[in-house]
């Protein structure tokens, strides 16, 4: 099967390849491989038709149900541009769900970007729209762990179902570290793989990248496991760790219901320390986190039913885990073969909460990055992950100087108070904009220039700080454009070859700052640095 990455690339290249073919038969044997039964699929290419009226009939790009679950999903896809109106398109694809009886709709639009208000639209409707991301994420997902994926694309589609009330009630040991904050137990118990396999989902912050992902999952391991926990001596002593949510509850157990078989009370351990209690799990799609174990666990989506219905999994479960211990725990235990590439470290961390992001610097300028790379000046020019060409860098973007202006001291926070990040994109998109807009050829040849590296980067975010010291208020464009125009007629080369020699080590490019500086001074005396 053509992955879409490949996919895509070769639509880019031989304008002869039909885009809607290839992009329909990507689609149709994703669900087919993630367990649906789908028309069309791999014996039939021949598309279903739902009946619109008596004499009416409408075949469309995706049917794919799961009958025991009660799941039919239709969906329609486009490559480029549609023709006629989003609105219409949604209305028109929503009266074909009805029609179907569909638990879901689901529009696939790849060549273009969806903008939010487009998606907002459409899920008022009850419509979900992929795009290219999304497309490739799931695509990488079934892959790996075939039709066990399709326990997460049902959850991402919002469907519920039947099978997700029930509620598995499993003894645990519960206890809490020295170190622990009070919020902060672990449970240890024991849960079948069949179970695990629908429930769970590889660390969320990994969700909607295909790369991220399969950096989370090597499936090149995942056959070893399966011949291991296919002996009939097998077993896996080493547990797995999850993150169990809110919605998992637990019951305390009455200590004197448990004594020897003389009659004498059970102490599990010091007082306080440790407990036997009942966790209610319930059997909710991808909505327990795998900390850790993920190809112990991955590694049984092929087993045989008896092995996964049968064996007993040892696991530790967390609770209590805000979203940035989470982040740490991931890595830190993830981290233990070779070290992780300190990009997708950073990216790991990034979040949309907004609250999370408001109280943790380092939070709010990954954020600030990652949304920074979805649009202009920067529009697929970060890497975010350990892989691509791109010159700048999330970890290098977000760092030391970035992180200093949104501080709670920082000049950018002074003066947007709010403490908002989409204000913070409004006013870093407009500042970047200008220097693109300026300095064109630099920053379009990042090999030769600096404009458009880490150093670059760096070096104009330290002037911000000045341009806000020197404005004393919010970011004026007309301002910024005077003094930057200041820069770009009085300095001199942009090649980093010729500056790295200049400016060297981390003091050398401060004075490579400190004479940024001193040029828009020969124009504007004023100018603070």
């Amino acid at each position: 099967m053509y992955s879409f990455l490949a996919t895509h690339s070769m639509m880019r290249y031989c304008p002869c390849v039909d885009k809607g073919s290839l992009l329909n038969a990507t689609v149709w044997k994703l669900f087919e491989k993630a367990g649906f039964n789908t028309e069309p699929n791999s014996q039939s290419p021949a598309e279903r038709e739902v009946k619109l009226s008596a004499t009416k009939k409408r075949p469309v790009d995706l049917y794919a149900i799961v009958p025991a679950l009660g799941v039919t999903i239709v969906g329609s896809n486009k490559s480029g541009q549609l023709k006629g109106s989003w609105t219409g398109h949604v209305n028109d694809c929503a009266e074909i769900g009805r029609k179907a009886k569909a638990t879901k709709v689901l529009i696939v639009l790849t060549g273009k970007d969806v903008p939010r208000e487009n998606r907002e639209y459409a899920l008022e409707k009850g419509i979900v729209v992929w795009g290219e991301e999304e497309l490739a994420y799931y695509e990488a997902v079934a892959e790996a762990i075939k039709t066990y994926a399709k326990y997460e694309i049902i959850h991402a589609l919002g469907i519920k179902t039947k099978e997700e009330k029930d509620t598995h009630r499993v003894l645990a040991v519960r206890f809490r570290q020295p170190t622990s904050r009070a919020n902060q137990e672990l449970f240890m118990f024991t849960i079948t793989p069949e179970r695990l396999l629908k429930t769970s989902v590889i660390y969320r912050r990994a969700q909607g990248n295909a790369r991220a992902y399969q950096r989370m999952l090597r499936k090149n391991r995942l056959p070893n496991i399966r011949k291991f926990i296919s002996k009939p001596e097998a077993i896996l002593p080493t547990n797995i760790i999850v993150n169990l949510s809110d919605r998992v509850t637990v019951d305390e157990v009455k200590e004197e219901e448990f004594s020897d078989i003389a009659g004498r009370p059970i102490t599990l351990s010091s007082p306080n320390a440790c407990d036997l209690v009942v966790l209610n799990i319930p059997m909710e799609y991808a909505s327990i986190e795998l900390i850790d174990g993920q190809h112990r666990l991955y590694g049984f989506a092929e087993a045989d039913a008896a092995t996964r219905l049968e064996f007993n999994l040892p696991v530790l479960g967390v609770k209590g885990l805000d979203l940035i211990k989470q982040g740490d725990t991931f890595v830190s235990i993830n981290d233990n073969v070779r070290r992780m590439d300190p990009n997708l470290v950073s990216y790991l961390k990034y979040t949309e909460d907004d609250a999370a992001c408001q109280k943790d610097s380092e939070l709010m300028a990954i954020r600030l990055v990652v949304e920074l790379s979805k649009t202009t000046p920067f529009n697929k020019s970060i890497r975010l992950l350990d892989f691509g060409k791109q010159t700048i860098t999330l970890k290098g973007f977000s760092g030391y100087d970035l992180r200093g202006l949104i501080s709670p001291k920082g000049l950018l926070r002074q003066f947007y108070p709010n403490n908002k990040s989409d204000e913070y994109v409004q006013v870093l998109r407009m500042y970047f904009s200008i220097i693109k807009s300026l300095f064109e050829t630099e920053w379009s040849d990042s090999n030769r220039y600096i404009v458009a590296t880490n150093r670059g980067i760096s070096a104009f975010l330290k002037l911000l700080k000045s341009i806000l010291k020197t404005t004393n208020g919010p970011l004026n464009q007309q301002e910024v454009n005077k003094y930057l125009k200041a820069l770009n007629s009085g300095w001199g080369t942009w090649e980093f070859e010729k500056l790295r020699s200049t400016y060297v080590g981390a003091q050398g490019w401060k004075q490579f700052h400190h004479h940024l500086v001193e040029t828009v001074q020969r124009e504007y005396p004023d100018f603070k640095e």
